[in-house]
Formats: structure tokens, C-alpha cells, sequence
């Protein structure tokens, strides 16, 4: 499923000063928020999207003690991240 929600995150960087995400907060319409742990990185993908430098990370996460295979988004140009799809 698409979301492509705009999200917050909380990120580090390894060695080899890459960015990983570590943790992220979804927002509601009313303002309340759920907070969520990356456990695992399955794959990155750098792209470019209509000349926007994007990465990809494919991951792991528990959401409602589920776990399920997400997308996020990483805009390099604007700093923004996106929960962009998370599997059913």
C-alpha cells in the first residue's frame, strides 16, 4: 500500500558517513502521534526521481505488533523523509 505520509525522523550515520534511519513518528489528523523502531534494513536504493536525489530504504518495522515490510523515502534535496509503503 502507498502512503507517502510525511513522517519524523530519527537517523544516524555509520562509518562511512551514510545515513540510516533509526527511528520515525506518524502523525494523525489530530495531531497525536505513534512512534516506530526500524528493526531491520533490508536493501538502499539511491535514485533520482525527475532529477531529485532520493534514497530508498527498505526495512523492517513492528507497527501494532506486526511485523511489516516498509519503505522509506529520503529526499536529499529537502531533508524530508516519507513513510512511502508499507505491506498489508
Amino acid at each position: 500500500m502507498v502512503l507517502n505520509k510525511n513522517i519524523e525522523m530519527v537517523a544516524a550515520f555509520n562509518k562511512e558517513g551514510k545515513i540510516v534511519p533509526v527511528r520515525f513518528r506518524v502523525f494523525s489528523e489530530d495531531e497525536s502521534y505513534s512512534v516506530f523502531t526500524v528493526s531491520k534494513i533490508l536493501k538502499v536504493d539511491e535514485i533520482k526521481i525527475d532529477r531529485i536525489e532520493t534514497i530508498i530504504f527498505t526495512c523492517i518495522s513492528t507497527i501494532n505488533e506486526v511485523q511489516k515490510n516498509i519503505e522509506l523515502k529520503y529526499i536529499k534535496d529537502t531533508c524530508k523523509w516519507y513513510l512511502y509503503k508499507m505491506s498489508a
